[in-house]
This record gives C-alpha cells, sequence and structure tokens, in this order.
C-alpha cells in the first residue's frame, strides 16, 4: 500500500516536468544598453596655488542618467539604451578640474552647463552652452567677473554614440580652455 503514494507522486513529478519541458520558455536577450563615461582619469598634475572648480552645476534635464536628445527648441527625449555611466555635473566638473589644475592662480570657478546634448533638429549637431564665474584669490569676492560659452559647432555622423560622448568630451575641454584663458587675463 505504501508505493500507491510513491507511484503517484512519481507520476505527478513526471507530468509536471513533461509540461515545463514542453513549455516555450522565453532566451534571455541581450542587454543592449550602453553606458558611456564623459570623463578620465586627471593626467595633469595640478600646480601650486591652482585654480579651483566647485562642482558643476547642470540644467535639470541633464540630471538623469539617460543621453538627452533635443528633437525640437523645447522637446527632449531620453535615450533609454545610451545612458551615462556617472553623473554629467561631476564628469564635467572631474574634466574641469582636470584642466584648470594646471593653471595658477588661485582663481575659484563656478559653472553652469546649460546645454550638452545632441540636436537631432539641427542636423545632429552636439551642443555645449555653459556659463562661468570667476573669483580671483585674495580679490574682492564682490568683483566676480562672468563670461557666457557655446562651444564650436559640432555635428554627429549619426553612426554611433560614442562619437556623440566623444564630441561632448571634446566640447568641456574647449570650455575648459576658454576658462583657463580668461583666468589667465587679469
Amino acid at each position: 500500500m505504501k508505493t500507491f503514494p510513491r507511484r503517484s507522486a512519481l507520476c505527478l513529478l513526471s507530468a509536471v516536468l513533461g509540461l515545463l519541458a514542453s513549455c516555450n520558455l522565453p532566451q534571455p536577450q541581450a542587454d543592449i544598453v550602453r553606458n558611456f563615461t564623459l570623463s578620465q582619469p586627471a593626467a595633469v598634475a595640478p600646480v601650486a596655488g591652482a585654480t579651483q572648480v566647485r562642482p558643476v552645476l547642470v540644467a535639470g534635464h541633464l540630471h538623469g542618467r539617460s543621453m538627452a536628445v533635443r528633437v525640437a527648441e523645447h522637446e527632449v527625449v531620453y535615450l533609454e539604451d545610451v545612458r551615462w555611466a556617472e553623473p554629467l555635473d561631476e564628469a564635467v566638473t572631474q574634466l574641469l578640474r582636470g584642466r584648470l589644475g594646471a593653471v595658477g592662480g588661485g582663481a575659484m570657478v563656478t559653472v553652469t552647463v546649460t546645454r550638452a546634448e545632441l540636436v537631432r533638429s539641427e542636423g545632429n549637431s552636439v551642443q555645449l552652452a555653459a556659463s562661468y564665474a570667476i573669483t580671483r584669490a585674495g580679490g574682492d569676492p564682490a568683483a566676480v567677473e562672468r563670461g557666457a560659452f557655446t562651444a564650436a559647432p559640432r555635428s554627429w555622423d549619426g553612426k554611433d554614440y560614442s562619437g556623440v560622448v566623444a564630441l561632448l568630451h571634446d566640447a568641456v575641454a574647449e570650455l575648459g580652455d576658454a576658462i583657463a584663458a580668461a583666468v589667465a587675463k587679469k
């Protein structure tokens, strides 16, 4: 009598395994999300009395991890499969600190990035715009020098988003050069 429950359990288990084997379970899909970083390790050692960069502020629409793409003057979409591996404000801060750390003078620089995006409505242009303020070391805190920056025109070939990232990186380097020149002017 004890063999009947055992056989029933084995038959039931066999039936369940047969059903599971015949099910078409979905195959795992490859992760198509690509993560990019704008910054890179600092290559230049800071000089004595180096220019300091406060944490960079970015426009609110640039805070997410998904890359922002402007499709019209007042419309931005976010690419779900193209993301920043780090917050954009931290990446720009790191790049500018790497560039301006080699500039003496002890100035303090504050930067606000208002645009750092691919603009499809303008022929896949990659645009960076920012404003900055320079407070000189030992100078009057009320005597802040302000400037605005718009990167030189750059166009993406539309092939690979790593190209957009490289163009944005170059634009941030251009911003760093512009601020370094402004700091050097006394």
